[in-house]
């Protein structure tokens, strides 16, 4: 059984003893939402189902984000952390991750108007689920990781202030 406001993967579903299509029609009739990562998929609480929104989408982001890296040792920095901060205050829907794997871009708005598009109530949907991620996701990768100041929330890891001025000019957010 899924249990609400948890991430789960392909996988894990597939060894739960889910088919592929029962997989597909639980995202269909949104009983699990999408989220920037193929074949990862948020279980949202019953009334985000109903509202088709997820409450917490940065808690949901953070849990996904260790699904697709396959570990909790990344951290919120750029824009993203300086929102957090309250530095910033208008969102740029631009999400800043910094770990020591990838490095890469996902643009989500691409995703989310080819999704506008098909116009039918699925991708609607959808597309109204993934705007809540932000427009952009962009890893960077940093070597040395482990000697990053971070603030450990239950949301996520985000850089201190200082961090996030080292980050600026190291990625140049």
């Amino acid at each position: 059984m899924l249990l609400p406001n948890q991430t789960v993967s392909f996988q894990v579903l597939k060894k739960m003893g889910y088919s592929s299509s029962e997989i597909k029609k639980m995202l269909v009739s949104l009983n699990i939402f999408p989220t920037p990562f193929k074949g990862i998929y948020y279980v949202p609480f019953a009334d985000e189902k109903k509202s088709k929104t997820i409450h917490e989408a940065l808690k949901a982001l953070t849990m996904s984000v260790q699904l697709y890296l396959k570990t909790d040792d990344f951290y919120y920095s750029c824009r993203t952390a300086e929102e957090w901060h309250g530095i910033k205050w208008h969102p740029s829907g631009i999400v800043h991750i910094v770990n020591g794997i990838l490095s890469k871009k996902i643009d989500l708005e691409k995703r989310i108007n080819r999704k506008k598009k098909k116009k039918t109530y699925y991708s609607k949907n959808t597309a109204a689920i993934l705007s809540q991620y932000g427009k952009q996701i962009i890893f960077h990768r940093y070597k040395n990781f482990s000697s990053a100041k971070i603030i450990r929330n239950p949301i996520g890891n985000f850089a201190t202030k200082s961090q996030i001025k080292k980050d600026k000019k190291r990625f140049g957010c």
